[in-house]
């Protein structure tokens, strides 16, 4: 696989398209997240598909360890167990964007190291508000990231909305990494006009 790291090193917000955690995105998923001190490492997951143990044991299959701090925001279902060394919050409704929104917002001003985030998934997300809301929402969310000098990535399912949906989130990100059989193909801001 690319090395997404060195490819992607000037992308702070980065969008994965692909069908559903494919071998592929998954492995583009850990890449992205795990940095290269991970020991030192703050993590945010935000997830609308899993729980928070799945979310921290991707990390520790990788790295053999926790991140130095590290927060799950699990979105709709029950937060499920709670991981040893990692702190989860819950936000009950997946349509309260708002209250997903000042979760984030509270979590990246407390923390001095620069996160990395993963945000799984834009997907999940969609099937509870319409696609102005999550524009919206995820400008906000960006610009919150950017603020923080964190470094994030969300996942979508390109084959679950329209190609008008996937261009109109596709233009918050500084980088797209789109999955197709040949491999990911990546594409930078200056290249989505």
């Amino acid at each position: 696989m690319t090395d997404l790291h060195s490819e992607l090193a000037d992308a702070r917000t980065v969008l994965l398209s692909a069908p559903s955690m494919t071998g592929g995105e998954a492995e583009a998923c850990t890449d992205l997240l795990i940095p290269s001190n991970p020991a030192d490492a703050t993590a945010l997951w935000v997830t609308f598909r899993g729980d928070a143990t799945d979310c921290v044991d991707q990390w520790v299959g990788e790295t053999g360890e926790r991140p130095a701090d590290a927060t799950v925001v699990v979105v709709g279902e029950s937060p499920g167990s709670r991981p040893d060394g990692v702190a989860v919050e819950h936000v009950s409704s997946p349509s309260d964007l708002t209250g997903l929104g000042i979760a984030i917002g509270e979590l990246l001003s407390e923390w001095e190291t620069p996160p990395v985030v993963c945000f799984d998934s834009l997907t999940a997300m969609l099937q509870y508000v319409d696609v102005e809301t999550a524009y919206e929402f995820l400008h906000a969310v960006t610009g919150q990231l950017y603020a923080a000098d964190a470094r994030a990535h969300f996942h979508i399912d390109p084959t679950a909305h329209d190609r008008t949906t996937v261009d109109s989130i596709a233009s918050l990100f500084d980088a797209i990494v789109e999955f197709g059989d040949d491999g990911p193909e990546i594409r930078k801001r200056h290249l989505l006009q």
